[in-house]
């Protein structure tokens, strides 16, 4: 990039000899304000309101060069000299870099996102976050001409163009999802767990926003990408698009993952003894066992809930550290996985333990009373995971109720729920925490693997996230789908996250087999088997039996899913040897194991690609084959680029290999599976 000086008072920068950022006296870069601002959550979703009181752009005070060409200074203010901006301009040949002045606060969210420790900070800590609000604007080219992808977990269309995205971790809205009552109270347009406030563009650069506050990044504008910040974030960055941005990841995955599938079963020990010698029976290859109600359950009118006390349930589960070294023993290595999320439930003992520890996010308007969250006809708490201490219990909880118990991996769920309305130890705003709260899920986790010595060994999966949160995480799972085949919440909106998703450097990313989600119809056997076909090429294969699981077709209920579930298993573990290698290069180039190819097509690792059927009732399906000579999997016939219908028939997803790659007899052995 380059740093052109037009006047005193004017400059612009070019990238490959186009304008893409400009300020001039009649074109400010930037516009500073206040807003009168409202956050609203009810079970994770978010109503948010910004009313603009005062907004007033940025003019060019003083440029000073610290380093010719490369480094400039420089000092914005409003006309009235109210607001003063000092900025850092850093360009060279692998982007540009503008730093905001540091406070302590920000110092701090800095800590959290790109760290290797967190800032010490305390109840008595000065809150010196700048809060006004910041408009900004890139130029752009025409909708025909630029096209923008990334922007976290979304489950949109993968180009963001025409599209304001809200950068705030929250739970995903879709219509699905809840009755229309008349309200808008749930309504939030492309809402997502897992927000990141970056994009690449397809004029060769990734853009980057650092810090934590809500954003809005607007592609609605033909000519410009708006940007709005409700308080001052501490870094912008345009890098070039070949350059990875982000922190590198701490960990990569366990190899047993790639053993089979992860089955998911609720129930008791006996159940699980139960679908094991069945599964086994038909050959299926299981890499685990996943019971999330491990700790014991809790039936709402939404379904069948988790008890949210991260204790073994002996009276649910007995003899479980004895079965789950049995289960290991017997059935080639599978491992048990569990589930904890970062928030307890007050009829529990873990929340008596914390309440009087004082480790829980309190109310902004009290001193000593507990913030308590409505879950959905039942209520929890919040660990403070700004408090050193009792960041520290959780991961003793993690170390002595899960790892000591022979868990070897477990579902960390949500991380959304933050009100901002909350008091927390750090003492830094609820609106600049929120985002980071999956960052410090992430890292609770991961130490307590750490510090237990297991990082080669054990998993753990996330929906929620935010700005380098796969640092400490390097598995993702795309929440809540519908159990159908529905385009906006279905199969569908499962594949186009994962791909939205893999554009931010996330290591692994897979949906939940079947789906979850489903209020009056359940899932059909269709829909899950089309699931599992294209979860069989994958890093992870995992089931879920959905919140209503007795209205869905599951893994064992018949035959014919018997049979289908047992030979995708084996197809899985027949690619572990392409799937380790595409891990362990994706780990080292700070990529992601899926790279998007179309809207729902995409290629796992380098040499194949899939094309998942995501309609109900077809045979066919068209594929859109790339430059080079591909070899269709189950026939060996050729295609070269082109559009192509392909036979689909259940069980025989449209899947290709490169015609030179060194896997090609693992791939022609996949036939006699």
């Amino acid at each position: 990039m380059e740093f052109c000086l037009e006047s005193p008072s004017s400059f612009t920068i070019r990238l490959h000899g186009q304008s893409i950022l400009i300020h001039t006296p009649e074109q400010p870069l930037f516009y500073i304000g206040t807003c009168q601002s409202s956050y609203n959550m009810r079970l994770g979703h978010f109503v948010i309101e910004h009313e603009i009181e005062t907004k007033v752009s940025l003019h060019v005070q003083s440029i000073e060069e610290i380093h010719p060409s490369e480094i400039y200074q420089i000092l914005f203010s409003d006309e009235n000299k109210f607001h003063n901006l000092q900025l850092k301009f850093i360009v060279n040949a692998d982007g540009l870099k503008i730093e905001f002045p540091s406070t302590a606060t920000s110092n701090y969210i800095q800590s959290v996102i790109e760290g290797d420790e967190l800032l010490k900070r305390d109840k008595n800590t000065i809150d010196d976050s700048d809060q006004r609000n910041l408009w900004f604007s890139l130029e752009s080219l025409s909708f025909d001409e630029e096209t923008v992808r990334g922007g976290g977990l979304q489950f949109s269309t993968g180009d963001l163009r025409r599209k304001v995205l809200p950068i705030w971790v929250s739970e995903w809205y879709h219509d699905q999802l809840y009755p229309d009552d008349g309200t808008n109270h749930h309504r939030a347009t492309h809402s997502t767990y897992h927000p990141q406030p970056m994009f690449h563009s397809s004029r060769g650069y990734t853009f980057c926003a650092y810090g934590s506050a809500y954003a809005q990044f607007d592609f609605t504008n033909e000519k410009f990408h708006h940007f709005h910040f409700a308080a001052l974030p501490y870094r912008l960055e345009l890098s070039l698009i070949d350059l990875s941005v982000g922190s590198r990841l701490y960990r990569s995955i366990p190899e047993w993952l790639h053993d089979g599938i992860i089955l998911s079963v609720q129930g008791g020990t006996d159940v699980i003894d139960q679908k094991l010698r069945k599964m086994h029976e038909y050959g299926t290859r299981i890499a685990g066992i996943w019971a999330q109600d491990w700790c014991g359950k809790r039936i709402t009118s939404f379904g069948k809930r988790v008890f949210w006390n991260w204790q073994w349930n002996e009276n649910w589960y007995p003899n479980l550290k004895e079965k789950i070294v049995e289960w290991q023993r017997d059935y080639n290595g599978c491992r048990f996985l569990a589930y904890i999320n970062p928030y307890i439930a007050v009829d529990g003992s873990l929340f008596r333990e914390a309440n009087e520890k004082d480790y829980l996010v309190k109310r902004v308007d009290s001193e000593n009373l507990v913030y308590l969250i409505d879950f959905g006809e039942f209520n929890g708490a919040i660990v403070d995971l700004t408090n050193p201490q009792a960041f520290e219990w959780y991961k003793k909880v993690i170390r002595t109720n899960l790892l000591d118990l022979g868990i070897s991996g477990w579902m960390a769920d949500f991380g959304e729920y933050l009100p901002c309305d909350i008091r927390v130890h750090a003492n830094i705003p609820g609106t600049l925490m929120h985002n980071l709260w999956p960052i410090l899920w992430a890292r609770c986790n991961h130490e307590a693997i750490r510090d237990a010595g297991k990082l080669e060994e054990i998993m753990f999966s996330m929906r929620s996230g935010y700005l380098n949160v796969q640092r400490f995480c390097p598995h993702f799972w795309t929440g809540d789908q519908s159990v159908n085949f529905s385009n906006d919440a279905g199969l569908s909106a499962g594949i186009r996250s994962c791909l939205s998703l893999s554009l931010s450097n996330v290591l692994c990313v897979h949906t939940d087999i079947g789906g979850y989600f489903g209020r009056t119809i359940g899932r059909s056997r269709e829909v899950l088997l089309r699931w599992c076909e294209m979860a069989a090429f994958n890093i992870v294969m995992r089931t879920h039996e959905g919140n209503r699981p007795t209205s869905n077709i599951q893994f064992d209920s018949d035959t014919i899913c018997l049979e289908f579930f047992a030979r995708m298993s084996r197809i899985h573990a027949h690619l572990k040897p392409y799937s380790r290698q595409i891990v362990q290069k994706a780990y080292e180039e700070q990529k992601s194991c899926l790279i998007p190819h179309t809207e729902l097509q995409y290629f796992f690792g380098h040499d194949l690609l899939i094309a998942p059927v995501v309609e109900s009732n077809v045979n066919k399906w068209k594929v859109s084959i790339p430059d080079g000579q591909w070899i269709h999997i189950w026939t060996n016939k050729i295609f070269n680029k082109n559009q192509y219908e392909i036979d689909a028939p259940l069980g025989y997803p449209p899947v290709f290999y490169r015609s030179t790659t060194e896997w090609k007899p693992l791939f022609e052995q996949l036939q006699d599976l």
